[in-house]
């Protein structure tokens, strides 16, 4: 009976320590700085308006400096232009972010008729000289063996493309 009862304690520990010591190497602190959602580099959001149903297309990057695994359990991103206009999801996500890599998270949104008419004005003000600044409220949630986190992201000043 002790020996049933030693051999179930170690069991329930070798399977929940691992866990703990990540915890404690990889803080909150430390994964905010070694964990990084950007825009893609070229073309990063794109409002295609004249295709028959009008969309919003976003491409960020993940890079993930740390040495753990991730996998991307949701992932959404408002776009402002002056005030709040869209939310794209997550439809084109990597397999897993391996340690030490940079991928590619790809958002997409359809748009409305208020939504078109508003990306419409926002992109007739910024041809005038006037346009707002471009702001992304990026949340994302990814999981790894140190459990699910939240990650948000504010980004500014990006660049557009109204088609």
């Amino acid at each position: 009976m002790a020996t049933e009862l030693s051999i179930t304690i170690l069991d329930r520990l070798s399977s929940v320590l691992p866990k703990l010591i990540l915890k404690r190497i990889y803080t909150r602190v430390r994964l905010d700085q070694q964990v990084l959602i950007d825009t893609r580099s070229s073309n990063p959001i794109i409002f295609y308006l004249s295709t028959h149903v009008p969309v919003l297309n976003a491409w960020f990057t993940v890079t993930n400096m740390t040495n753990l695994k991730w996998k991307i359990h949701d992932f959404s991103a408002e776009i402002w232009l002056g005030q709040p206009l869209a939310t794209a999801t997550c439809h084109d996500r990597p397999p897993d972010i391996s340690r030490k890599t940079r991928d590619d998270v790809f958002t997409k949104c359809e748009l409305n008729e208020f939504q078109v008419n508003r990306a419409k004005e926002w992109k007739d003000r910024q041809n005038k000289g006037q346009g707002d600044n471009v702001t992304i409220h990026v949340n994302a949630r990814l999981e790894s063996t140190v459990g699910l986190i939240e990650f948000k992201t504010t980004l500014e000043n990006r660049p557009v493309l109204v088609q």
